[in-house]
């Protein structure tokens, strides 16, 4: 029992952030208005997200060791939700509100949101940057909420 409590990194530094922001960002997500995701597109979004930023962060943060969450080098309870939840979930509301006519304005805010989120975290000491850099986080966010995430939602809609 004491293996498993430990390995769950309780006394990460900052653990109440991530934590907070998942419960903040699903309840956003369960009581936002439905504009342009159904159930079904948010399911697919949500699966898809997830599994793409495990992939990443995996590779980014374990085998380069270019950051770290919580205390130690493998993955805590608080760990498991941030990289679960939160991009899934950013990307969902990014997608739902997105449109033609705010698209350059929903890029610019969510890239500043993603940033403001990274750079808090790193403030609460949850995650330390060590050979990873913000502007590279910036140039990311860029891409996947400029290129990648509107190509999810055309594939989606498009049912290809």
């Amino acid at each position: 029992m004491h293996l498993i409590l430990g390995r769950l990194d309780l006394g990460a530094k900052g653990i109440w952030y991530p934590i907070s922001l998942v419960v903040i960002l699903i309840l956003f997500i369960l009581f936002m208005k439905k504009r342009q995701l159904t159930w079904r597109q948010i399911y697919a979004t949500f699966g898809v997200v997830c599994a793409v930023t495990w992939i990443v962060d995996m590779i980014v943060s374990i085998y380069f060791d270019a950051y770290r969450f919580g205390t130690n080098h493998s993955i805590g309870l608080a760990d498991l939700l941030a990289l679960s939840f939160i991009p899934s979930c950013l990307s969902i509301i990014y997608l739902n509100f997105r449109t033609k006519s705010n698209k350059w304005r929903m890029l610019v805010g969510f890239t500043v949101l993603s940033l403001a989120i990274e750079l808090i975290a790193t403030r609460v000491q949850y995650f330390q940057l060590k050979y990873w850099k913000l502007y590279y986080s910036l140039v990311m966010y860029l891409i996947i909420y400029g290129c990648l995430l509107p190509l999810h939602l055309h594939v989606l809609k498009s049912g290809v």
